[in-house]
């Protein structure tokens, strides 16, 4: 029986799904246009398709752009649209000039990839590793009241040292687990499902665990990432397993068994 999770699916899922349409749509305008053949001059080529995988990459390309606040989703969704336009018509038999615009744009497609591979790396990594976080505190809760409240929840003291904390933040940071923001009073590990750590600059835009110099912790789930769940989970229990999970973290790494965090994270469901 598959694991029924509590979050509901990642943005990236669209991707897969619009592709699988897209390819059963080119199957079926391939038919039609099979059926109603009259002469030698009429394509196969599903053009009609070809149009619409090219509006779905510019689309994403504009959404994910709003999301994250990342320009190469938009530059990658625009270039992407133009190679499939233009494969509507180089598939047949291309034409000179459009066969050179079409490697053209396969060539600043990967140019692209390849220039910005580690700030989309980075992007996937940090929120594939944010679910997990939720994934792990959602596990034993099953109450369904008390829903969600602005208000930091707060966690109580630090039992740890401060080197300890600071290769702590050094770590989830260099793992990708949570992107660490030093202010003046307090450190913050940021981390999200709905925007990119990358382009955060204020904390309280997305979730947190924050350290202060006096060691108190605290933690805000951000009201986006809490309404990923299927169900109005207890909040103030939420905030106090996130507590708990980085605490586990924090110890686990004191201990110098880091690799049981990393392992902690890829089970979780």
């Amino acid at each position: 029986m598959l694991y029924k999770t509590k979050l509901r699916g990642s943005f990236g899922r669209f991707y897969p799904i619009g592709l699988i349409l897209i390819y059963i749509l080119c199957l079926i305008e391939i038919f039609i246009r099979w059926q109603i053949r009259n002469d030698e001059h009429n394509t196969l080529v599903p053009q009609f398709s070809f149009y619409i995988a090219g509006l779905f990459f510019l689309i994403m390309g504009f959404i994910q752009l709003n999301r994250y606040r990342l320009w190469i989703y938009l530059a990658l969704g625009f270039f992407a649209g133009i190679g499939c336009v233009l494969a509507a018509y180089i598939v047949p038999g291309p034409p000179k000039t459009l066969g050179i615009f079409y490697f053209v744009n396969l060539l600043i497609v990967i140019l692209l990839i390849i220039i910005n591979w580690s700030t989309l790396s980075s992007q996937e990594r940090y929120e594939a590793n944010a679910r997990r976080l939720f994934k792990l505190a959602v596990e034993l809760i099953t109450e369904t009241s008390n829903g969600y409240t602005h208000r930091p929840f707060a966690a109580g003291k630090i039992p740890f040292g401060r080197d300890e904390i600071s290769g702590f933040v050094r770590f989830m940071n260099g793992k990708f687990i949570a992107r660490a923001i030093h202010q003046k009073e307090s450190i913050y590990l940021i981390f999200s499902m709905n925007k990119s750590v990358l382009k955060v600059e204020e904390p309280l835009d997305v979730s947190y665990f924050e350290i202060t110099n006096e060691g108190d912790i605290s933690v805000k789930i951000s009201e986006k990432d809490y309404h990923q769940y299927k169900a109005t989970f207890n909040f103030n229990q939420l905030n106090e397993n996130i507590a708990s999970v980085f605490l586990r973290f924090l110890n686990y790494y004191k201990e110098g068994n880091e690799s049981r965090i990393i392992t902690e994270l890829k089970t979780a469901r």
